[in-house]
């Protein structure tokens, strides 16, 4: 099952050594945290071109698309807090690229903007709404594989030479991060992919004290359609706007993406006292809340080509975005 990959960089080989063990073996979610992170070699820590349409790029996302996204997000969080609130709390954007904000060329009355980008502390202030976009899909994430005889494995790298190979890092019965909620069978050769980096952020994020309202939009799938329905795993690589399963082939040099558990994200935000959770395709969260916005916007040059109400129609329709994406949105208030 192992299989050889194509070589990666001599910096990124030195670095992926540096964190393996003495065998030269680590596991997926630290092979993923030092090809998307690691300074200087990591994907996310190059300075390189990586959103946008053009084909230099490796992937385009909502907030590419120009200001519409951005009136989108100011009016649902007008319609959740309420547009007098929104003068009392900081618009705090997690994981926007550098020189890029949501809020650029958009009208909107938050009392100050924050971006968050990488490297930078994750400080909330007190009174927040926090809004990330596709930022807890590119989190590290544990690939487990299940053997009709051994059971559930752990996967892994394995660094021979300069090339990478995936294998089993566990001979069998591996630890789960949620055993309790695993089928006890699954097909032979069944890929988990469970996206405990993304966990591990948003509860880094919550247990912070402070209050207002949380919104993300991103990918993802709940557990059961995890366990269920995806046997090829739901890690995947984008390079050039191509999406691809083989994950070894350029570390630092490829995104690496694993879709987010719905489930186990809205669970995190109700423990840490986030009440009105919910999580809904991105068309129904826009119609739902924005949809004064929204008509504006594809009304306003009935008789034209009107390239924001494209990007509208891009942003909502269900064959682009609008199923492909979901909005999971809390809101914590202060104790009375």
């Amino acid at each position: 099952m192992p299989t050889p990959n194509k070589q990666p960089n001599p910096g990124m080989i030195a670095t992926l050594r540096e964190v393996a063990d003495d065998s030269g073996r680590l596991d997926y979610a630290t092979f993923v945290a030092t090809a998307l992170y690691a300074p200087e070699v990591g994907y996310y820590a190059a300075n390189r071109s990586r959103v946008g349409r053009n084909p230099d790029a490796d992937f385009y996302t909502a907030q590419s698309l120009g200001s519409v996204f951005g009136r989108l997000v100011v009016a649902a969080c007008e319609n959740l807090l309420e547009q007098d609130a929104l003068r009392e709390h900081a618009f705090v954007e997690i994981g926007a690229e550098p020189g890029h904000s949501i809020l650029q060329e958009v009208s909107h009355s938050f009392s100050e903007i924050k971006t968050i980008r990488l490297g930078d502390d994750l400080v909330i202030p007190d009174k927040a709404i926090v809004f990330s976009n596709e930022w807890l899909d590119a989190q590290p994430f544990r690939r487990f594989r299940f053997d009709q005889k051994r059971g559930w494995i752990e996967r892994g790298v394995e660094i021979t030479g300069e090339e990478l190979r995936e294998i089993d890092l566990t001979e069998s019965g591996a630890t789960l991060p949620s055993p309790e909620r695993l089928l006890l069978e699954a097909p032979h050769d069944y890929l988990l992919d469970l996206p405990t980096g993304a966990d591990a952020a948003l509860r880094s994020l919550v247990t912070q004290s402070w209050n207002g309202l949380f919104l993300t939009l991103d990918y993802g799938l709940s557990f059961r359609q995890f366990i269920e329905e995806r046997p090829e795993g739901v890690a995947r690589s984008y390079r050039n706007h191509r999406l691809s399963g083989d994950l070894l082939a350029r570390p630092g040099d490829q995104d690496l993406t694993c879709h987010v558990c719905w489930d186990t994200l809205e669970e995190t935000l109700r423990k840490n006292g986030f009440e009105d959770t919910g999580v809904e395709r991105q068309e129904a969260f826009f119609l739902r809340y924005a949809p004064s916005a929204a008509e504006a916007i594809a009304t306003a040059k009935p008789e034209t080509f009107d390239p924001e109400r494209q990007t509208l129609m891009e942003l909502l329709h269900p064959s682009n975005m609008g199923a492909k994406f979901q909005a999971l949105r809390g809101i914590r208030k202060e104790a009375s």
